[in-house]
Order: structure tokens, then C-alpha cells, then sequence
């Protein structure tokens, strides 16, 4: 096993010596470096819709693990009118910790005749730890049907995208190996590779970060925390000590930062902080507010963040959908570019 990953390991360092001679290719390797790491990517993302979700679903129905709960619907509203109307409701019900927290969540009326779902109404809801980061509620006692047509229709897709990556990547580098000095030429002068196009894709890498940095670009570990804290914490008042503007501003409105100390369950005062955006006519209002909402675990009860932050989770994924947007226009108009210099 050793000998056979050095030896893949070296044919893949060897493998653009063997097409590419000429080292000095700079703009060639790098622009069929760039065009592979985007059709990756969107194969990555194609295989997570097609397949990982819908099967996801199906392991969920096989092995359940979730826990009934009593809901109250606070408001109900009509998105989609048909056969089955898609409704928007706002419940509330107590987290696994047993602490009441609100939701809204969607779904589909199976016999929209009964009118079953109303206002001040109870309907029965079941929490599943295992959709962790997703959205563990659901309406209880419904079947998610797996489409076996749907299935079909992404495996078709997902074979026609690599055929369709397969043949572009091989004739693009079967083409530049017979003719390096030409391709080379073409790509140097190339828009993909003019200031433009580079500092387009400059922009959105700082736009990414900034997204990071101000705490609207939730990672991993961020999203798990906020789904811990929603579903397994415990909420309380805390005491605002100081707070302080971070410099940054959101739609024209200033980023605060809260210092505050509360009391947790075991009797302890605990210390934390957490920021929000402040509208301008609320500023003057900062210094009378004293008290802030807060949810903590009761495992480590030093994480805890602002409860309006963990309940309103929108603009995160408006933020992440808008930026795949922009990033799937980047990448269309890269592939036809590079589509154009090679055929």
C-alpha cells in the first residue's frame, strides 16, 4: 500500500511535465487549474442536492430518533394556494432542554378541508436531534416519500455533467499539448485572465471574508453552536455591563457589541458578549437598555449569545444564497470563456 501511493503520488506531480513541457506556461496551467477547481466545485454541490439530501431523508424514516411535542401556532398564513397549500406557521413549543422557543416553519396541508391549522391551535410536532444543522422540526406523523423519478432524473443529470467535464478537460489539455506556444498565447491574453476578471473574483473572496468576520457567514462550528444553543439551551436575562460600536455598519446601521453577565442554572455568574445590529433611531436608546435576552447551554454555560440572534437566522442565508448566486454567474462566464479559447 505505501509503494502505490507514492507511486499515484508521484504520477500526479509528474503528470503536467508529461502534457506540459514547457514550465513556463504560466497562464495555460493556471487558467485549467481554475476552470477544474470550479467544475468540482459544482459537481460537489450538484451531488449534495441529488443524492445526499434525498438520502438523508430516507435514513431519517429508517431510524428515527425523534421526540414529540405539543405546539402552539401563534400565527398562520397561506404561501401557495393548491391542492395541497403550502403554509407558513409560527409555533411555539419547548426545546429538547424544555424551554419554550418560537419557530417558523413550512409545510404542506394533506386535507386542507378539515382546517386543522389555526390560530391559537395545538398540532403535533417532532424534534430530531439527527438533522443537525437542519431544521429538526416537522409536523409529526407525516411520510417524506423519496421520488424514484427524481432519483432517476439526478442520476442522469450527474452522469451528463462529468461526461460533459470529462470531455471538456480532455480535449482542452489534449489540444494545449499539441500546441503549448499557441494556447499559452491565447490564455495570456485571454479576458479570464485580465485585471477584470481577477479582481471580480478578488471581490468575492473579500466579500466572503467580510461575510466571516462580521459573524454573517455562519461556519460549521458557528451554525452547530446556534443549533445547540436553540434547541438544547436554556434562555434568561442578562445584565448588559457595556457595550461598544464595532466600526462596522449594515445597511447604514452600526454593529454594537454587547458585554453582559448573567446567572445560570447552577447558581454561577457568568460573563459574555455578543453583537447586533442597532438601528440609528435606537442608538440614543442604548444607554437605558440595562437588560438583554440571552440563551446559554446548560453543559458549558459559557456560550451563550443574544436570543434575537439565534432566533432570526435570515439574513445568514440570504447572505450564502445571494453569494452562491454570484458565484454561479463567475462561474458560467468562466466555462463559456474558456470553452471559447479552446474550440
Amino acid at each position: 500500500m505505501p509503494s502505490l501511493t507514492i507511486y499515484y503520488l508521484t504520477l500526479k506531480i509528474t503528470a503536467p511535465l508529461i502534457y506540459f513541457p514547457n514550465l513556463t506556461m504560466t497562464y495555460t496551467l493556471l487558467t485549467l487549474a481554475v476552470t477544474t477547481l470550479v467544475l468540482l466545485f459544482w459537481m460537489y454541490k450538484l451531488t449534495c442536492v441529488c443524492f445526499f439530501r434525498p438520502l438523508s431523508v430516507w435514513k431519517e424514516q429508517k431510524d428515527p430518533a425523534f421526540q414529540l411535542r405539543e405546539a402552539t401556532i401563534l400565527s398562520i398564513s397561506t404561501i401557495k394556494k393548491d391542492t395541497y397549500p403550502l403554509l407558513e406557521a409560527e409555533i411555539l413549543f419547548e426545546n429538547f432542554s424544555g424551554h419554550p422557543i418560537q419557530k417558523k416553519i413550512r409545510f404542506r396541508d394533506g386535507n386542507p378541508s378539515l382546517h386543522r391549522f389555526k390560530k391559537d391551535g395545538k398540532i403535533q410536532i417532532s424534534l430530531n436531534p439527527q438533522k443537525k444543522p437542519k431544521n429538526p422540526v416537522s409536523i409529526a406523523n407525516r411520510k417524506h416519500q423519496v421520488s424514484i423519478v427524481f432519483m432517476l432524473s439526478c442520476c442522469f443529470l450527474t452522469i451528463a455533467y462529468v461526461a460533459g467535464c470529462y470531455f471538456l478537460m480532455g480535449e482542452a489539455i489534449s489540444r494545449v499539448a499539441l500546441s503549448p506556444e499557441y494556447y499559452e498565447e491565447l490564455f495570456s491574453n485571454s479576458p479570464e485572465t485580465s485585471g477584470t476578471f481577477i479582481m471580480a473574483a478578488l471581490m468575492l473572496i473579500i466579500l466572503f471574508f467580510l461575510f466571516k468576520r462580521l459573524g454573517f457567514w455562519e461556519t460549521k462550528e458557528i451554525r452547530s453552536q446556534n443549533w445547540d444553543l436553540m434547541y438544547y439551551g436554556l434562555g434568561t436575562v442578562a445584565t448588559v455591563k457595556e457595550y461598544q460600536d464595532t466600526g462596522a455598519l449594515i445597511n447604514d446601521n452600526p454593529l454594537v457589541r454587547f458585554h453582559y453577565s448573567y446567572l445560570d442554572q447552577k447558581g454561577q455568574i457568568i460573563e459574555g458578549s455578543d453583537q447586533k445590529v442597532i438601528g440609528k433611531l435606537d442608538i440614543l436608546g442604548l444607554p437605558d437598555m440595562r437588560e438583554v435576552e440571552i440563551m446559554y447551554l446548560p453543559e458549558d454555560s459559557r456560550i451563550s449569545r443574544l436570543a434575537e440572534n439565534i432566533k432570526s437566522q435570515g439574513i445568514s442565508d440570504f447572505i450564502r444564497n445571494a453569494f452562491l448566486f454570484g458565484l454561479f454567474i463567475f462561474s458560467v462566464i468562466l466555462v463559456v470563456l474558456f470553452c471559447r479559447d479552446i474550440f
